[in-house]
């Protein structure tokens, strides 16, 4: 019987952390390929979720365990109606504005259901079980274990296996039929109850039955929040530099579930203490780490932040375990967890971008758990009423220390500012016994790192959208627009070089040899750009050109057209159109053959639209293009090599493509703002490139066979840079 329970669990599990990143990417394209797909598929699952607990709690008050199993299963049997799952026949682009309330309508109709009963079964499994004679039933949580991992078997199958082998026309088949698994194990475990229920005396009286208060409850909702919180503020800090794909979410996801299983598998209720110390360590040695350098090797710092976020969640989940109540209030229990999680989710992803202007809202939240930490019996201090003023220590301490680390020239010199930071910390860590002392203390060297990066920054502006966190930075002759961590642009302040492009579209660079090879070339010189950025590429503009931006953030015109940061769309030859939204669909609407050349530049680190390099999306810029016109990719990447996929995409449109490795010398980099950079030029026949073609720094981009990618295949897995 434990065996059917478990395995029931698990696939139900399976099944709906299987069809989270699956239907995302249905939906990917048809829905433009913005954040706001995969940030609006994440919240509605969440609240899904909740309604499921919802809904197994009210049929648990209502109910006895046999009627709700079978009205259970006759709803799973109704829901088979709705598959396969899948994007219904017709359906069509959103209008610009409302992608998400278009999305929730699609997702409604084509996972909704299924979605929401899957949901509602893990707990119902653990109430049932609980209602049985079976040993097993005193501890029902056991089967949270069980439903967590089937979680973390669907997450890691997506991306390692069935992405990179199966389309996802063929997984939506393979998921409607693993449903019809669950179906069946669900009406199994229903026909047991039957035979196995328990005959409740109702003279006993089970002490450990006391109904939780509402501290209880709000502190669940507390230690459920932060970590789900938190899951989101360590996924932008993997997703910002490398693609908006399943792959990295994945891992992060994956280690919040392994946290449950880990702590939910214990039938003791206690402290890890080691686990808790730990945390202490590591939550202290990020802040200080931030505090002396922000933008410390990205390795180590992923590694560390997901270090962090792992114990929190472990300290947090264990409290939670630990706190677990009687089975007489399971379902409550759920209900709330599930509540905490989705407004951890809500507040990341719909609040913080309203109130913040930069990623704030993640160094909150890591505070913020310090305080929701159990009470550790390290030392024995000061009283109650001693607490504050002895966690104001550490930030007395970090105070003196960001004195002299901002003011240098101190006779004490750096290495001590080292040393007394280095005491703030080990004082905190003394102090983590106890949650009040060492969450102020965390509290006051976050404050304090929080002033001295805003100091040491010399950032003319910032702001933030659905889409990102933007800072324009001023650093030596130039300023640099930032989003998240990549350089978008930058521009000379002085009079002489200000119209000169600079970084990934250096005159010295791709961009600088096409526009020469192609000067007269072009069409009726109608040029195309999906990307904004800082405008450089303006630069290369003649009077009388046509040109078309197509950029998503409706925030960055407004940075771009701003004089006092950049001026390139006010003083090149041209006032380009500027076209807000998706690419693929803001480019459907142009007329064919509207463009001599177009230029593809979203793909340089942030989050690369994939959408945008499919089959699809090719035939799109083919129908765009002229019969003589070319296609300009910006394929430069730190984490991705997209040359294979760019080959196969040409090959696969019968195209040619060349390519231009441009290596800049650090000399170059740093006196001309010359970056090195790979670019792509595509067109139909040789004599399209004009002198480009025997340009001896271009040279043919060959197609090694790889699997072409199209809106319903793609591999992000395999051109990682490891």
């Amino acid at each position: 019987m434990l065996g059917l329970f478990s395995v029931t669990a698990l696939t139900s599990a399976l099944l709906i952390f299987w069809v989270e990143p699956l239907f995302a990417k249905l939906v990917l394209p048809l829905g433009g390929g913005s954040p706001a797909v995969w940030n609006t598929c994440l919240m509605y699952f969440q609240a899904m979720l909740l309604l499921g607990y919802l809904y197994a709690h009210l049929g648990s008050k209502y109910f006895s365990a046999r009627r709700q199993a079978w009205i259970h299963v006759a709803l799973l049997a109704i829901a088979v109606l709705a598959l396969p799952i899948g994007i219904p026949r017709g359906w069509t682009s959103p209008e610009s504005g409302n992608v998400i309330g278009w999305l929730v309508v699609l997702l409604t109709i084509g996972v909704g259901a299924p979605f929401f009963l899957l949901a509602a079964t893990a707990p119902m499994l653990q109430r049932w079980l609980s209602g049985t004679d079976h040993p097993a039933a005193r501890n029902p949580y056991m089967l949270y274990a069980a439903s967590n991992a089937g979680s973390l078997i669907g997450l890691l199958a997506f991306p390692i296996i069935l992405e990179p082998n199966l389309r996802l026309s063929s997984q939506t088949k393979l998921w409607s039929a693993g449903y019809v698994v669950a179906l069946l194990l669900i009406a199994g475990c229903a026909a047991l109850l039957k035979h196995r229920s328990a005959l409740i005396d109702s003279n006993s009286v089970d002490m450990e039955q006391v109904a939780p208060t509402m501290r209880d409850r709000i502190r669940w909702i507390a230690l459920a929040f932060a970590p789900s919180s938190l899951l989101l503020g360590v996924t932008t800090y993997l997703s910002t530099d490398v693609a908006a794909m399943p792959l990295l979410w994945v891992i992060p996801l994956a280690l919040y579930l392994i946290t449950f299983i880990i702590v939910f598998a214990r039938s003791k209720r206690s402290t890890n203490i080691p686990i808790a110390v730990a945390h202490a360590v590591l939550v202290t040695t990020l802040l200080l780490i931030l505090f002396w350098d922000p933008n410390f090797n990205f390795r180590w710092e992923y590694a560390l932040h997901l270090l962090v976020f792992t114990t929190t969640a472990l300290v947090l989940h264990g409290e939670l375990a630990a706190s677990r109540p009687s089975n007489k209030y399971l379902t409550e229990f759920y209900l709330l967890l599930a509540f905490g999680g989705a407004l951890g989710g809500a507040f990341n992803a719909l609040i913080a971008p309203l109130i913040f202007k930069s990623i704030l809202e993640y160094q909150l939240v890591v505070v913020a758990a310090c305080f929701l930490r159990p009470t550790v019996r390290f030392l024995r201090g000061a009283s109650h009423a001693e607490q504050f003023p002895i966690a104001l220590i550490p930030l007395i301490i970090l105070a003196a220390s960001s004195w002299l680390k901002l003011g240098e020239h101190h006779v004490l010199g750096i290495s001590t500012a080292v040393f007394i930071s280095i005491v703030a910390g080990a004082v905190a860590l003394m102090l983590s016994g106890n949650p009040m002392r060492f969450g102020v203390s965390i509290a006051g060297i976050a404050f304090i790192t929080f002033i001295v990066q805003r100091q040491q920054e010399n950032v003319l502006h910032r702001d933030r959208s659905f889409y990102g966190a933007y800072k324009v930075l001023r650093d030596g002759p130039a300023n640099f627009l930032i989003h998240g961590t990549t350089i978008h642009g930058a521009q000379y302040r002085d009079s002489a070089r200000h119209l000169t492009p600079v970084t990934y579209y250096h005159p010295k660079g791709p961009a600088g040899q096409l526009f020469t090879a192609l000067q007269g070339r072009i069409p009726q010189r109608r040029i195309g750009v999906v990307g904004l950025g800082a405008g450089s590429l303006l630069c290369y503009s003649q009077p009388g050109d046509d040109w078309t931006y197509f950029e998503i953030d409706p925030l960055v015109p407004g940075i771009s057209k701003n004089p006092y940061y950049f001026t390139f769309l006010r003083d090149c030859a041209v006032r380009p159109t500027i076209v807000i939204g998706d690419a693929r669909l803001t480019l459907a609407k142009q007329a064919d053959r509207k463009f001599g050349l177009l230029i593809i530049d979203a793909f340089s680190s942030d989050a690369i639209p994939v959408h945008l390099l499919t089959r699809q999306a090719f035939s799109l810029y083919e129908r765009v293009l002229d019969d003589h016109g070319i296609l300009f990719v910006h394929i430069s990447n730190r984490h991705l090599n997209l040359q294979p996929v760019v080959a196969s995409l040409a090959n696969d449109a019968g195209l040619i493509a060349l390519i231009g490795e441009h290596e800049a010398t650090p000399r170059e980099e740093g006196l001309e703002l010359d970056y090195s950079c790979d670019w792509v030029a595509i067109a139909r026949s040789p004599e399209d490139f004009g002198p480009l073609a025997k340009d001896p720094r271009w040279h043919a981009l060959l197609d090694n066979g790889r699997r072409t990618w199209t809106d319903d295949y793609s591999n992000v897995w395999s051109v990682i840079k490891w």
